[in-house]
């Protein structure tokens, strides 16, 4: 198929992972006319959608068996990052030369573990900005938000084309690098301490909270600029006021991982904070810490695997 015939054509999608953020896209996509199979876990009979303005239910492939796919024009990768290693039977069978892996997920280190499952295809890193939540296999809750950022470049143009008619809003970005920090730099305060305190985005409404929600994005924002993204002492404050906006029965994605006693994403995001700042000799003890509080709570037993998450990327 050659780009021009791209533009109205049906494409084959698969999406890995069927949580919250998966479970959209797929939804999305499915809405846009395109074949679409979710790989997960757990079966479903039908993708239910659940928005302000009603239900919508979606007769998708479900597959549960990587041997049950061939290759694919397009993979979504939508699993927690710490299960990309758990992917890699799905990327096999899903991948060849023309598969374009597009990774949904938090964090700014997200494409260097799936170029390494899939070396011949290309690999898309993207910032996911929508508020959806899993209710159960196959149902979400999506609030609000619609937005992709993705670097800019002629596979971004291939994506805005798949994504017609979605719903979706696929916006280019000369400076990923820096939105993806920006993005971090909230999630690195409002994951953790939802997560800690177990409490909705209420919790900042708490003086102290909020003074340690400052100080966590303050650290990163210090750290961004030491590895060549353009963050300022105003896109600190710009993160406050855009979190002021939240309403206080939001939740995050640690938050619900740490309900349902999933494995916790601390790696992606305190942790890469962390990671970062060892590497540029930067001293970070709010972020440190919090990352110790994190670890600590991971299930040592937890078992996850595509399908198993809710999410909520805007602030997630």
């Amino acid at each position: 198929m050659t780009v021009a015939d791209e533009s109205n054509a049906r494409q084959s999608v698969a999406v890995i992972g069927a949580g919250a953020v998966g479970g959209v896209f797929a939804a999305a996509l499915h809405r846009a006319g395109h074949d679409v199979a979710l790989c997960v876990r757990t079966p479903f009979d039908e993708l239910v959608l659940e928005t302000p303005d009603g239900e919508e239910h979606m007769s998708v492939r479900v597959v549960t068996d990587p041997e049950e796919v061939k290759p694919v024009d397009w993979v979504l990768l939508a699993v927690k990052s710490f299960d990309t290693t758990g992917t890699a039977r799905w990327l096999a069978s899903l991948c060849d030369q023309d598969t374009t892996v597009v990774v949904l997920q938090n964090g700014v280190d997200q494409t260097g573990a799936v170029h390494a499952l899939v070396p011949q295809s290309t690999v898309l890193p993207s910032l996911v900005y929508i508020q959806a939540e899993r209710q159960a296999p196959g149902r979400i809750r999506h609030g609000y938000g619609n937005g992709l950022d993705v670097p800019a470049g002629p596979g971004t143009e291939r994506l805005i084309r798949l994504f017609r008619g979605s719903g979706m809003e696929i916006r280019p970005r000369q400076d990923l690098l820096t939105a993806a920090w920006r993005k971090l730099m909230l999630n690195a305060a409002v994951n953790p301490l939802t997560a800690l305190t177990l409490r909705r985005m209420e919790v900042l409404g708490d003086s102290m909270i909020l003074e340690l929600a400052e100080g966590l994005m303050r650290e990163t924002q210090a750290v961004a600029e030491a590895v060549g993204a353009h963050l300022t002492e105003a896109d600190v404050r710009e993160t406050l006021a855009f979190m002021s906006e939240f309403s206080e029965g939001n939740g995050t994605s640690m938050l619900y991982d740490r309900l349902a006693g999933n494995a916790l994403e601390w790696e992606a995001l305190n942790g890469a904070v962390v990671r970062h700042a060892e590497a540029h000799g930067i001293d970070v003890p709010l972020n440190r810490a919090v990352t110790a509080l994190l670890r600590a709570l991971a299930p040592l037993d937890a078992v996850t695997g595509p399908g198993d998450s809710r999410d909520t990327h805007l602030a997630a």
